[in-house]
């Protein structure tokens, strides 16, 4: 009874378990395949609507052009009064796409004309005819495509409209300013005019295939439905006016995107009484007109073979499963009878007994090498209990001799601060915080001469023992170059040589060193491929030091370095820090930064050199929020106060 308890637990356990990875497999493969759907939808919605718009541009485009060449014409005066309407004529003759033309003047622009002249060319059946527009009864200098070309100084689609007792056809009207010369001056004189017919849009709409069911349309500038399947919103409705009356906001937003010259694919949070069911739009923009062009598709439609072969799929799945259950039941019996040998065994051997004898299993098969691994397991644990013991015991030495290499890594760089309470002139303070038990950034500074002032912070490639080292060794000779030499570029050269001689590990320190004279307060710096410290002038101001182009030391033996002088004054701060600073990372891998940095320094401009340091530390801990350290941080302020001297 107990045998087939079990058996009949495994068979549940497996076949769950077969379901669970049959369950991840099918969302696996249903949500990429959704993906894959969706985005192959997307790439031939964009391409569908980028084509609808070339086709529609390749009509626009051309007919933009004639009232600009017209303007032009006009402002190098090679079109005279006479020449006006023959001219507008053959355009019209030669241009099938346009219904009209006219050439508006400003009032009284010809006193001999009157108040209006704006001679008008169109279409009359198959002849055309010609007029003259402006009157009590039609003021034209205030009509929007008069004005708006007028005050911007640029070219205008209006908004479509129906000619209603004239062509009795959806137009829309292309206005550009023209302007002459008079008495010298180049003047605004009127408009041009051209009257499209937009009757080519339904055409091109129409033949829009999209899925079964799908469908697109048009909106103006402001949104005025140009072309749609249902007649009734054509010139009537507005894609705001459809979502007002619907109380669809989603559709609404999707509006406000498209007048704004927007484009995007994505799921229409609206419905629509035209299709129903949850739907995706894609939109886009005419460059010219500003228009967009609305494409709508049913998500039905989109994912239908997708369900098609998720039935398929649950099918075979469902007669797998019922398979895999027979075939399991009769495994599953033949393997627990054994297990149950076993078990005793191997709760003694959990307890720690490592020396219990295991039962003989002879099954031929995995039950054999499972009882042959057990036994082979009381082996090994047995060897690896006295190995633990060992590399426990190695570990702990290890470790233990780690924090005395730190403990004298600290101790070899100045860590008692006020350091030199006999020289009012100058202030102190720094901090070494390690990312491991030893490091490579090291800070240091000391007085040559009674009255020069030297200080130093560097950053050695890599972290650990060996960084840790070459620090020391770095720390070591710029102590003992200094006792010779006061200039800086000589001290770092000297040092460099030293480093890169037999410098097998190609290991370099980034290094900063400067020398201030106490009584003069001038500070004589070589910086060999350091971060740029940051100098706070005693009025507040904040600002990097100069960047250089030399290069760290340790690279390269003969290279030359060079020093640079700067003049400091009472009360300036000089804030020096290694790239640990400035690198922080957190969980997000975004980097403390250099303006944050800046900021913080702005921010503690007054401060004393201990509680800037503290506040950066603060920030930084605030910035990385628990992050693992992953570099060495270093930092120190020195503050530069001269009137000492003339006390």
């Amino acid at each position: 009874m107990k045998n087939r308890t079990l058996a009949a637990t495994i068979i549940r356990s497996v076949l769950l378990f077969c379901i669970g990875i049959f369950a991840v497999i099918f969302s696996i493969y249903y949500y990429y395949t959704r993906e894959t759907i969706k985005e192959t939808t997307r790439e031939n919605a964009i391409f569908l609507a980028n084509n609808t718009v070339n086709q529609i541009e390749q009509v626009l485009n051309p007919i933009e052009k004639i009232p600009d060449i017209i303007a032009r014409m006009m402002e190098s005066s090679f079109l005279t009064e006479d020449s006006l309407i023959p001219f507008l004529q053959s355009i019209l003759k030669n241009n099938k796409t346009i219904f009209a033309s006219a050439i508006a003047y400003e009032p009284s622009y010809f006193p001999e004309k009157g108040l209006y002249y704006a001679p008008y060319v169109f279409r009359q059946g198959d002849s055309i005819s010609t007029t003259s527009l402006g009157g009590e009864n039609y003021e034209y200098f205030f009509m929007d495509w008069y004005q708006i070309p007028k005050m911007t100084n640029s070219s205008y689609w209006s908004e479509p409209y129906f000619d209603e007792g004239g062509a009795n056809i959806l137009m829309t009207t292309y206005s550009t300013p023209f302007y002459t010369y008079k008495n010298g001056v180049r003047t605004f004189s009127g408009v041009v005019t051209i009257d499209v017919s937009l009757e080519f849009l339904k055409q091109i709409m129409s033949k829009l295939k999209i899925l079964d069911t799908g469908y697109a349309f048009l909106i103006s500038r402001n949104g005025v439905i140009i072309t749609h399947p249902n007649q009734k919103y054509v010139m009537n409705e507005s894609i705001f006016s459809i979502a007002k009356a619907n109380n669809q906001p989603g559709m609404r937003s999707v509006g406000r995107n498209m007048v704004q010259g927007k484009s995007n694919f994505a799921s229409a949070d609206f419905k629509s009484k035209f299709k129903s069911g949850k739907l995706w739009i894609n939109y886009i923009s005419l460059p010219s007109s500003h228009w967009s062009i609305g494409v709508i598709y049913p998500e039905s439609e989109m994912f239908a073979s997708l369900r098609k072969i998720n039935i398929i799929l649950m099918l075979l799945v469902v007669f797998g499963l019922s398979l895999l259950s027979v075939f399991i039941t009769r495994i599953i019996n033949n393997i627990t009878k054994p297990l149950k040998l076993l078990a005793s065994s191997a709760r003694l051997i959990a307890s720690g007994n490592f020396n219990v004898k295991l039962p003989e299993i002879k099954t031929h098969d995995e039950m054999e090498e499972l009882c042959d691994s057990f036994i082979y397991m009381q082996k090994e644990l047995a060897e690896y209990i006295v190995t633990l013991k060992d590399t426990t015991s190695a570990k702990e030495k290890i470790e233990s001799e780690l924090r005395i290499a730190r403990e004298i890594q600290m101790a070899m760089i100045p860590h008692i601060f006020p350091p030199f309470p006999d020289l009012p002139q100058i202030d102190v303070f720094a901090v070494l915080k390690s990312a491991k038990e030893v490091g490579g950034d090291l800070y240091d500074f000391f007085v040559i001469d009674g009255d020069k002032f030297c200080f130093a912070i560097g950053d050695v490639s890599g972290k650990g023992v060996p960084a840790s080292l070459f620090m020391a060794v770095t720390r070591t000779l710029v102590r003992s170059i200094s006792d010779k030499e006061t200039s800086p570029s000589v001290i770092v050269t000297s040092l460099n040589k030293s480093l890169s001689d037999n410098n097998e590990s190609s290991m370099f320190v980034t290094f900063f060193l400067g020398v201030l004279d106490l009584k003069t307060g001038l500070l004589k710096y070589c910086n060999a491929g350091h971060n740029p410290p940051v100098i706070i002038h005693g009025n507040g101001e904040v600002t990097m030091f100069e960047k250089t182009k030399y290069i760290p030391v340790g690279l390269f033996e003969d290279f030359d370095y060079q020093e640079i002088s700067l003049q400091l004054e009472d009360g300036d701060k000089i804030f020096l820090y290694t790239d640990g600073v400035s690198e922080a990372e957190n969980v997000d891998n975004k980097l403390f930064g250099d303006d944050t940095l800046m900021n913080i320094v702005s921010q503690n401009a007054k401060a004393t050199p201990r509680d800037l340091i503290h506040r950066m530390e603060e920030e930084i801990a605030t910035h990385v929020n628990g992050f693992t350290q992953s570099d060495d941080i270093t930092m120190m302020t020195i503050v530069y106060d001269g009137k000492h001297n003339r006390s």
